[in-house]
């Protein structure tokens, strides 16, 4: 019976067993004398040039093909369907058509996203994606390169809300990036807070980290402040961003402020508060803003000339007509400059420039107020040495006040401008007192009497005194010799501490790291050997990462204004990711972006 079945069972055979042992033909590019070329849909089907008869897989042999040609088209005999194949392979099927589509879509959101970046970094409103950027990318389509740009516009969208999505979406996607960084990682944290013009209380935050072996300045945070600006209603701001974005307060190992009591109160400033928080934080007081005040400490004598020269400039710029025949007189004598430059408080460098600016016209002056007011002629030109040194000393603060603003400064770099600072105003006085006024160009010409040298000699003084009041933590920073010259054979080891010998002289031995300390300097040298000598890295950590200044967040209310203007002064810059983008140097991942969206024309 078993055998019966076995023999049924091969004379008859399932047709699924029919279907595994049908030859499937391939084919030949021969095929193509004939007149036939595989079919684009399945290559196992023949496809008649001519006719665009599509056939099955058994007509896939060179008699059938031929017996097709000789019957259906015999006046195609002997003929070369190469060309014919190649204008059929050139013929826009829906298939390509929509893959192309497709294509310039997806590059289309790409780009999008880019040129909304770009006007972020510019700080423009987002108009300008429709206003500016399509119409310039039309006219080099059509104009440069002849072709219509239509297709090309209609796969980018610019519109204003659709460039207002995407700068939000990078500005997220570079804060992600920045806390996650954060989150496993020691920072200085730089903190201010501004009052914007419609009365909001904005509150800046930069960090400094190490991240891939550089050293990084990001702003991580904009916070709007509901009510007040006091230390406590700060301290709260800070800790529930922190806590809101689970990055550890304990990561902060130093913050820098300005004086102002919210911020440095000894007991319940928000350092404090940060303190009690942290322990072991640093608290570093602004060194710029030090200077600052450093600079406004002047004799009643010295400040009285400093009143009349404001005074001055005020007469002349205030009333327009005073200002065009100032300008008409200084071109008539030929002077470099045609205006007077205003002093602003706030503005710390302007009291140096604008008493620059009016030295370099004295005698214009001189000349106009001669006419206009000659009871103040007479007062002014009684003060000429004191204006003179004036502009020369603020023209010297102006210097140092610069030499210490700047990204990436450190502890070291701020400590080296001071002392030499400090040292400059000792050699200033011993020269003023003995009659050598080389360092002061616009005294060094008039003649000084001796009371004037010794009222010179007594604010040099008084600014040396008040330097070494405000600076004291500075100068008692003790920045050891193998911190900067970790690799100079004559620094004892004995310098160094003892639980950190060992390592010390490992560092000392390795190759990679003395060829970066030649080249980029001990900075980049100790970003390479954190990890490597963490033991090491704990001594210095606090010199090379601490902020000494708050200059990046005054930096960054000034990015405010810029973008906050007339026009947007409805924006929301807590909200929106303008800011960020405008600041960061970090790069929004696009590409990851844009895939979780559909792509979408332009309308």
């Amino acid at each position: 019976m078993a055998s019966s079945d076995d023999e049924e069972a091969t004379t008859n055979p399932t047709p699924a067993k029919v279907a595994r042992n049908k030859k499937i033909r391939q084919y030949d590019v021969a095929y193509l004398k004939f007149g036939f070329i595989a079919s684009p849909n399945d290559p196992t089907r023949p496809l008649c040039l001519v006719c665009d008869s599509t056939f099955s897989n058994e007509a896939m042999k060179p008699s059938r093909l031929k017996d097709h040609l000789q019957r259906k088209h015999p006046t195609k005999l002997g003929t070369d369907f190469r060309m014919m194949r190649d204008q059929r392979l050139k013929q826009t099927t829906v298939r390509s058509l929509f893959s192309k589509t497709d294509s310039m879509l997806e590059k289309g959101l790409l780009s999008s996203y880019n040129i909304s970046l770009m006007i972020a970094k510019t700080g423009h409103a987002h108009t300008i994606g429709e206003t500016l950027v399509l119409p310039a990318v039309k006219d080099v389509i059509e104009t440069v390169m002849g072709q219509s740009s239509a297709p090309i516009l209609k796969a980018i969208p610019l519109s204003n809300n659709t460039v207002q999505r995407r700068i939000d979406e990078m500005g997220q996607d570079v804060e992600s990036q920045l806390v996650q960084i954060l989150r496993t990682t020691d920072h200085s944290l730089q903190i201010d807070e501004s009052t914007l013009r419609d009365n909001e209380a904005l509150l800046l935050g930069y960090v400094r980290f190490i991240h891939e072996k550089k050293s990084h300045e990001e702003m991580i945070f904009a916070l709007s402040l509901a009510s007040d600006t006091k230390s406590t209603s700060i301290f709260h701001a800070v800790q529930q961003y922190y806590n809101a974005k689970e990055i550890p307060m304990r990561n902060i190992i130093q913050c820098a402020t300005d004086g102002a009591a919210a911020m440095s109160g000894k007991h319940r400033g928000f350092v404090a508060l940060m303190k009690r928080e942290i322990p072991g934080l640093i608290g570093i007081h602004c060194v710029i803003h030090r200077q600052h005040l450093v600079a406004r400490n002047i004799s009643p004598e010295l400040n009285e000339v400093m009143n009349t020269v404001i005074k001055c400039v005020n007469k002349i710029k205030a009333r327009s007509l005073n200002d065009r025949l100032f300008r008409l007189l200084c071109q008539e004598n030929d002077e470099h400059f045609e205006r007077l430059l205003f002093h602003t408080e706030v503005r710390w460098l302007s009291k140096g420039t604008c008493l620059t600016r009016f030295y370099s016209l004295f005698d214009t002056i001189l000349q106009f107020l001669t006419t206009a007011d000659p009871k103040m002629a007479d007062s002014v030109k009684l003060m000429r040495n004191d204006i003179a040194y004036l502009a020369d000393i603020f023209a010297i603060l102006n210097d140092v006040n610069k030499r210490l603003q700047g990204e990436m400064c450190t502890l070291i770099m701020c400590k080296s401008v001071i002392m030499s600072f400090m040292t400059k105003l000792a050699l200033y006085k011993q020269n003023v007192g003995r009659g050598l006024l080389t360092q002061f160009p616009n005294l060094n010409g008039n003649e000084v009497s001796e009371d004037d040298r010794l009222k010179y000699c007594n604010h040099l003084e008084k600014l040396g005194d008040d330097m070494r009041e405000r600076f004291q933590d500075l100068i008692s920073l003790d920045v050891p010799d193998w911190v900067v010259r970790p690799f100079d054979a004559n620094i004892p080891i004995t310098q160094v501490p003892m639980n950190i010998q060992e390592d010390f002289i490992d560092l000392q031995n390795d190759a990679e790291l003395r060829a970066i300390f030649n080249s980029s300097g001990y900075e980049l040298m100790w970003f390479h050997a954190c990890s490597k000598y963490p033991a090491l890295w704990k001594d210095v950590k606090l010199l090379i990462l601490s902020f000494p200044t708050s200059y990046l967040v005054e930096k960054g209310f000034s990015a405010v204004s810029t973008i906050l203007t007339k026009k947007r002064n409805r924006m929301s810059i807590t909200d929106r990711g303008d800011l960020r983008l405008y600041l960061t140097k970090l790069m929004p991942d696009i590409t990851n972006i844009a895939k979780n969206h559909q792509c979408q024309p332009s309308h």
